[in-house]
């Protein structure tokens, strides 16, 4: 399986996203501190405590790297069955569904991982430039920092699953549109409304949609053995 997942990983340059996330991660901290001054000049700063500033970047991660999921959902996946190259690896005497469940795991560790670093990246942003401007008035303890950590692992394995969902509908339409749109559409459902009460913040959603997505993502693969690629 990791022999697969590094082939993947290589022939589709993955590690090349990198400079991408890493852009992503300097738009999303650039995002943050205009927000932070904006509002600090009307008096009016977007949250008071580090419990507030996780929620608020978590959401904003999230949401980005759900739909960076689905653009590599919609390479790997829908369209190496569009462009029917699917078809040389499927001649390789290896197991199609394995094959496939690399290509899903990939799509997870790379949500997973983005979501972890980036959620860290942008608190830690925060924290600097809270030594300078001081918009957080309640001191980073031992406990907050343990308790963000937790929050953050818990989300964003839970939403690398979430991510998942797109997966079901991008192989029943046959297309790579609809699965980023699909993926669109989740995170506007689960983020809308402020950080603090948008359904994405209540944990058992995202848990039951994560149980969703692993079953969507089985469901699209469960009988690749028998379907011709060529009716796709």
């Amino acid at each position: 399986m990791l022999k697969l997942m590094k082939l993947e990983i290589k022939k589709y340059k993955i590690t090349g996203y990198i400079r991408n996330v890493i852009i992503a991660n300097l738009i999303i901290s650039g995002i943050l501190f205009m927000v932070i001054f904006a509002s600090k000049a009307d008096m009016e700063v977007p949250f008071s405590t580090y419990n507030d500033a996780v929620l608020l970047t978590g959401t904003i991660v999230r949401a980005t790297f759900s739909i960076f999921a689905a653009v590599i959902i919609s390479r790997i996946i829908i369209g190496e069955y569009k462009s029917k190259t699917i078809n040389i690896m499927f001649l390789y005497p290896i197991n199609r569904k394995k094959i496939m469940i690399a290509k899903l795991a990939i799509v997870v560790l790379f949500a997973f991982t983005s979501m972890v670093i980036s959620s860290i990246f942008a608190n830690f942003s925060l924290y600097i430039l809270n030594i300078f401007v001081n918009f957080i008035q309640v001191p980073l303890t031992q406990e907050i920092l343990v308790k963000s950590l937790i929050n953050i692992v818990v989300y964003s394995a839970a939403f690398s699953f979430v991510s998942l969902i797109p997966v079901y509908v991008g192989m029943r339409r046959k297309s790579g549109s609809a699965t980023i749109v699909t993926s669109v559409i989740l995170v506007s459902l689960l983020n809308s409304g402020n950080s603090k009460n948008s359904l994405g913040t209540i944990i058992i959603i995202p848990l039951i949609l994560a149980i969703i997505g692993a079953v969507a993502a089985y469901l699209s693969i469960k009988d690749v053995e028998k379907v011709d690629v060529l009716n796709f």
